[in-house]
């Protein structure tokens, strides 16, 4: 796995939809599946605690997260790959907490996803299909990439 700093485009939309799914573990313990918050349109960040374009782009996907959060339509996830719950949770204590939803692929089992490179991130569509990706940091509450989201809630 490596850690990536591309940050050209705002998102390459796939030539094909692919069906997402996960049923990954929170913080507290709980498991949340993917088909739980169809419905929505779903940014779905991986990540973790030693790439430092994870850890920059965090205050940004903070910001995204509430800039839509009174938009049911819209929601924000972050996946931490690889990593134990404690050292996620001590950071994350550390940053003072997000905003939003975090999630653990302590054993990576989301080959599905391709995730090649972290950080990289995915748009995943009301039926639960992946349709966009990035692969790299970005600045998730830029007024482009606020614009691209607002475009795909029209």
């Amino acid at each position: 796995m490596s850690c990536s700093d591309n940050n050209n485009h705002p998102m390459t939309k796939l030539d094909k939809k692919v069906s997402a799914n996960f049923n990954l573990q929170k913080i507290d313990g709980t498991f949340v599946m993917l088909e739980e918050l169809r419905g929505s349109y779903i940014l779905v960040n991986f990540w973790a605690t030693w790439c430092k374009p994870c850890v920059r782009e965090i205050p940004s996907l903070n910001n995204l997260s509430k800039i839509y959060s009174k938009n049911d339509n819209f929601k924000v996830i972050a996946i931490n790959i690889g990593q134990k719950k404690d050292i996620v949770n001590n950071f994350l204590q550390k940053i003072g907490g997000v905003d939003f939803l975090i999630l653990l692929d302590e054993e990576m089992n989301l080959p599905e996803w391709d995730v090649q490179a972290i950080p990289t991130t995915f748009i995943v569509d009301k039926e639960g299909f992946i349709i966009f990706s990035a692969q790299g940091e970005r600045e998730w509450d830029s007024e482009e990439f606020t614009q691209f989201i607002d475009s795909l809630l029209e």
